[in-house]
Parts: structure tokens; C-alpha cells; sequence
């Protein structure tokens, strides 16, 4: 009766590790975020020469350098709380890449009454050349249940750069001032 139990025990732990490889998820990559007002360098936002837009939309744009193999995606101008805490990380999920923004009150900085604009940046290594499929995720911790789907979509990285706008309301001036590094 043991040696039954047994087999049964190491059968239920192989398919449990079996189901394990299945979901493959690789570690989650962290992003940069700026200060209020976005970054001073336009680079960092992956942002075009002569681009004087930027208050103008909200815009994700990606960049692909085929000799590393990575990946970097930017959302610049997005308008959030000023006050409290982002981050970004990215998580590759199967054949999915899945970008979460997050937005939370700071106990020592709690909300305020000001909206600023935000830059999200966040590099991808090893990333196979060809269509990548993107998930955009907003996660404003006090102001929904969940994080919200902002877009979704394929990059095509052989195409090497490429953006999407996501919102086309402009920003006040108010909003997009104050530029960090």
C-alpha cells in the first residue's frame, strides 16, 4: 500500500513541475521613470529630432538595436497625480511582453491636487528579431480596482523604431514643465 502512495506523491510533484514549465515567465525588468515634467533629454524618451510636441499627445514609441538584441520602450507624456510613488517593470509571459505602469500614494508625499507629465522608459534584452506582442498595463492604485489596459498590440522590430500615440488630449503647460534628466 506504501509504494502506491508513494508513485501517486511523485506522480502529482511531476506534474506539477511539468505544469510549471509550461507557463513560461521569465524575471521581471524594472523601467526609469522622471521626475515631474518628463526628461530634459530627449533620448531618454526615445523621442525624434525636431519633435516640439510633446505636450501635444501622449505618445509610446520603441527603438530596436538589432547587434544586442534589445528592446526599448518609452511612454512619454503621460499625465499622472504629481504627488506619490511609479515604477514600471515589464514581465514576458509566453510569447507576450507585458509593461505594467504603476502610480501609488507615498505615506511621506501623499496625493495633491496637480496633474504632471511623466516619461516611462525601460530596456528589454535579448529580444528576438521579428513581431513582438506588447501589453500596456496603467496600475493607479487609489484610483481603480485593477490595472488598466491601455494598449495592446505587435512591434515589429525589424522596422528598428516605431511609435504609437495613445492619447491625443494636449497637456496644460503646467503639466508638461519642470523637465528632469
Amino acid at each position: 500500500m506504501s509504494y502506491v502512495r508513494v508513485c501517486t506523491a511523485l506522480a502529482t510533484v511531476g506534474s506539477l513541475l511539468l505544469l510549471g514549465a509550461c507557463l513560461e515567465t521569465e524575471p521581471a525588468q524594472v523601467g526609469v521613470v522622471s521626475e515631474a515634467g518628463g526628461f530634459v533629454d530627449p533620448e531618454r524618451r526615445l523621442a525624434v529630432e525636431g519633435d516640439e510636441s510633446y505636450c501635444s499627445s501622449e505618445v509610446l514609441r520603441w527603438r530596436y538595436d538589432r547587434s544586442s538584441g534589445a528592446l526599448t520602450i518609452a511612454d512619454s507624456r503621460l499625465l499622472l497625480n504629481c504627488c506619490g510613488q511609479r515604477a514600471m517593470h515589464v514581465e514576458r509571459i509566453d510569447s507576450i511582453y507585458e509593461i505594467t505602469e504603476r502610480d501609488e500614494p507615498d505615506a511621506a508625499n501623499p496625493r495633491c491636487d496637480a496633474v504632471c507629465a511623466f516619461d516611462f522608459t525601460v530596456a528589454i534584452p535579448e529580444v528576438a528579431p521579428g513581431k513582438v506582442f506588447v501589453r500596456l498595463l496603467r496600475d493607479v492604485v487609489d484610483a481603480q480596482g485593477s490595472a488598466e489596459l491601455i494598449w495592446q498590440g505587435e512591434i515589429d522590430v525589424r522596422k528598428s523604431v516605431g511609435q504609437v500615440v495613445l492619447d491625443r488630449a494636449a497637456a496644460s503647460s503646467d503639466a508638461c514643465g519642470g523637465s528632469s534628466p
